[in-house]
């Protein structure tokens, strides 16, 4: 045999050293965006209305479904959101109602966010609704309930994250309103806040601890809603955008983006403004897309939601008689219901006593029946069914307008119109809650191969860390 010449016998050194010591590549930002109430129909029946009424998909929908995902919570099938994100963000069951503690309340878990801050990473958290809403608060907070709003506002600054944006801070002084302002703080830990559009544009790389909140927001803080097109409100993109510009550095980040008002039109079966939701949600999807492709081999987005919410359905009795699923009818639809429930209180106020042919104005004129669209026009039983509602209850007065989204009246004036809508595009709906159902996963990004093709909440905070590490 001839003896290998030393030129021959180095190549061969080094890419025998190369194969072995070559590791497989490590991502360093983590883009993660959840949909609250998100599952197959409302992606599906989304994906329909956008391609029927702008001729074009869903960011997401360019994404590989790499695992279905199970949300049940320690104690029900059934999870809430506060359950559901301890599991996703930490990789515990809890209790429904329960934030980033165990069920018997004595132990805290430390989330998949606190873990990387203190790695180095810089961690952004942005919502539609109040930052101290459940699902962004499951990642720095940890209290026995949920509903201890200015507890886990608290530990907001106490976190030292580097980015929250968004919504607002509900009960910044406590419920009674006599406690110390969250916003002080805020700011006496190094926080900048953004409150006005003038502050939002000024925003530098130089802000490495900020608070940016939509000047454009109900009184609790939430977004107001996409559906009603309001006037100078900022988006969920944008501030995806932007946070994604602040987070960027050489040690990486991880940013958490809700959709948190998608849930919210689902609790109010409101199928017209959960589309409009995800497609504003689809636009902060847009924006992590671009920047994975700005850094293809440092980044990974993952898309999902943290339960399904309303049991929303393709297909109702009343739409197989009609003979397709007619989804162009909701773009009818051109306000919220809240927004809409106002607008009655404001007939209502004009008139005192209006008639029910002087609502029914307001209701062609905002969902569109009876304009001459026969597939619209309400028939004998549907007029009755709106009249009780407007008898019972519109011309007492009863009638609600900013109340918590988890409190529906499915009987109201408004929620039967919403019903009537519904089932004449196609879309049904088997509850007010939430659901069971499994959460389709979608990924993009170096380190999907961790996700397997059916997997539990409790698995999310693991497949975060292998990639990372």
């Amino acid at each position: 045999m001839k003896k290998l010449t030393p030129i021959l016998l180095f190549l061969f050194t080094i890419l025998f050293a190369c194969n072995n010591t070559t590791e497989a590549k490590k991502v360093k930002n983590i883009i993660l965006l959840i949909g609250d109430g998100m599952s197959v129909n409302q992606i599906y029946a989304t994906e329909l209305y956008s391609n029927i009424i702008h001729n074009k998909g869903l960011a997401m929908n360019n994404m590989a479904v790499k695992s279905f995902m199970t949300t049940h919570s320690a104690n029900n099938y059934t999870t809430c959101s506060s359950a559901a994100i301890t599991a996703m963000a930490c990789g515990y069951k809890t209790n429904n109602g329960v934030l980033c503690k165990d069920t018997s309340l004595t132990i805290q878990y430390e989330t998949i966010a606190e873990k990387l801050k203190r790695k180095g990473y810089r961690i952004g958290i942005i919502s539609s609704v109040y930052l101290n809403h459940a699902t962004p608060a499951g990642f720095y907070a940890h209290q026995n309930s949920r509903k201890y709003y200015y507890e886990i506002g608290k530990e907001l600054p106490a976190s030292k994250f580097n980015y929250f944006g968004g919504g607002g801070i509900r009960y910044p002084r406590g419920n009674t309103g006599d406690s110390a302002n969250i916003f002080d703080q805020a700011k006496a830990t190094g926080y900048k806040i953004s409150k006005t559009h003038s502050e939002f544009n000024s925003i530098t790389k130089a802000d490495t601890m900020l608070i940016s909140i939509n000047p454009e927001v109900y009184r609790y803080g939430d977004f107001y809603w996409s559906i009603d097109k309001r006037k100078g409100a900022l988006s969920l993109a944008d501030f995806t955008k932007q946070a994604l510009n602040q987070l960027n550095n050489e040690n990486g980040f991880f940013l958490m983006v809700e959709g948190g008002k998608i849930d919210w039109a689902c609790h109010k079966n409101d199928a017209a403004s959960c589309i409009h939701e995800m497609l504003d949600f689809d636009k902060a999807v847009g924006e992590a897309i671009t920047f994975y492709n700005q850094y293809p081999d440092e980044t990974i987005v993952i898309v999902l939601g943290d339960h399904e919410t309303g049991g929303m359905s393709l297909g109702t009795n009343e739409n197989v008689l009609l003979g397709n699923i007619q989804l162009q009818l909701l773009e009818n639809q051109k306000i919220s219901t809240q927004e809409f429930d106002r607008l009655l209180q404001n007939v209502v106020s004009e008139y005192k006593q209006p008639t029910f042919n002087q609502v029914m104005d307001s209701v062609s004129k905002y969902f569109g029946f009876n304009n001459g669209n026969n597939t619209l026009t309400l028939n004998t039983d549907e007029t009755e069914w709106l009249n009780e509602a407007f008898q019972t209850q519109v011309l007492k007065g009863l009638i609600a307008t900013d109340y918590d989204y988890l409190f529906t009246n499915n009987k109201s004036f408004t929620a039967r119109v919403i019903h009537i809508l519904n089932q004449k595009a196609g879309i049904g709906w088997t509850t007010n809650d939430h659901t069971p159902m499994p959460i389709p996963v979608r990924v993009t990004g170096i380190g999907h191969e961790y996700f397997k093709p059916y997997i539990d909440n409790t698995e999310l905070a693991g497949i975060i860390e292998q990639i990372l590490y």
